[in-house]
């Protein structure tokens, strides 16, 4: 049975690479169509379909009145994006360049939104009117990105606009076969992880957080090795958005989340903290994150991993 579950991981990971490759070619073609750049195509649209499982998981846990489990995920997936995905792009890519003083401004203005609704967190409480206001944030900066999208470096590829709604179902084929396959990964592990007797705690944090952001490794990793160098940054920052204010804000407008254990909590938001500032850091610093740079990253993800599961022993 082992050996089954290790076979459909197996699977599920080549339908998720297949599934980005799908997503990545439609998205250039629409991108060249709209005259968009592909930082604000990736931010806008692949960041909340690939943060459908947290919205997913912030929608039902607030249904089920425990809310604090989205929160959870929100927090430690923002981390994961920060550090480990982005630090395999990276390094992958020999190196991460904004490619314009506009895509910079948006790093840190996509960093202060994730750590936005963390801070009206610090009161123990977070109230359906701080819900209301996370959303209205986040559409407003929405709008912001659609207005700015002239700003960003272009690409311009030959395609008949005849092509746009092909490539569009193409697009939504493929984020669902992203979404479908990451789950797929995600539930296998787990019940591969109860069957070796592999403790829960470290199959929450090792597994489960990873896969709710495999859609966002994946495409990350696969848009990199095809050359496109600006699409896995505006993909796992527009996540974080996405996480932080869609996800949470949708959570807590259905259910208020009142923090239970707030060690716990500071916890994970000094490591948000100090990853935030590590990435504006090395993204501003010649205007690049290196390879060293995102080695770093991953070093600190480990260290992130290391520390919660001391601190829950």
């Amino acid at each position: 049975m082992t050996i089954f579950y290790i076979v459909l991981i197996f699977i599920a990971c080549l339908i998720l690479i297949k599934s980005a490759d799908l997503v990545i070619r439609s998205l250039t073609k629409i991108a060249a169509i709209l005259r968009w750049s592909e930082f604000s195509v990736s931010f806008i649209i692949v960041a909340v379909a690939t943060s459908l499982p947290e919205i997913f998981i912030g929608i039902t846990s607030a249904a089920h009145k425990i809310p604090n489990l989205s929160l959870g995920n929100v927090v430690g997936a923002n981390i994961i994006n920060l550090t480990l995905i982005l630090g395999l792009v990276a390094i992958v890519g020999r190196g991460l360049r904004p490619s314009s003083n506009t895509t910079q401004k948006n790093i840190f203005y996509a960093l202060v939104l994730a750590l936005f609704p963390m801070l009206l967190a610090l009161d123990k409480f977070i109230s359906r009117i701080d819900g209301i206001i996370i959303l209205t944030v986040f559409f407003f900066y929405i709008l912001l990105m659609i207005e700015r999208k002239k700003q960003f470096s272009k690409i311009y590829n030959n395609v008949s606009k005849k092509d746009f709604s092909k490539n569009i179902f193409y697009f939504i084929i493929g984020v669902i076969l992203l979404i479908v396959s990451a789950e797929a990964v995600t539930r296998t592990a787990q019940i591969l992880a109860l069957n070796l007797n592999f403790p829960l705690i470290l199959s929450g944090l090792l597994i489960v957080s990873l896969g709710t952001t495999l859609p966002e490794l994946t495409f990350g990793l696969r848009s990199i090795m095809q050359g496109h160098k600006e699409m896995p940054l505006g993909s796992s920052l527009g996540t974080i958005v996405a996480n932080s204010c869609l996800a949470l804000g949708l959570a807590v407008v259905i259910y208020p989340i009142r923090i239970i254990d707030f060690n716990q909590f500071l916890l994970m938001f000094a490591f948000l903290i100090i990853a935030s500032v590590f990435f504006a850091i090395f993204s501003y610093t010649k205007k690049e994150i290196s390879i060293y740079e995102g080695a770093g990253l991953i070093i600190f993800y480990i260290i992130f991993i290391m520390i919660q599961i001391l601190y829950k022993f």
